[in-house]
């Protein structure tokens, strides 16, 4: 847990959640996203399912 939790909450936790939401809503706000066409799908199963190689996408602004 990066913040810690119950009486040793960092206080500065949720400006950091908060500024992450309004980064990546501005992000989508300013830019279209497409998969790059040398992507290729392959699922890594973990504790949560994730790209095997990451993701490759292209940003091109509005």
């Amino acid at each position: 847990m990066p913040f810690g939790m119950g009486h040793h909450i960092c206080a500065g936790s949720n400006f950091a959640i908060n500024e992450a939401k309004i980064t990546i809503a501005m992000i989508l706000q300013r830019y279209s996203l497409t998969l790059s066409p040398g992507y290729v799908h392959a699922p890594h199963p973990g504790l949560t399912l994730r790209p095997a190689y990451g993701i490759q996408i292209i940003l091109n602004a509005l």
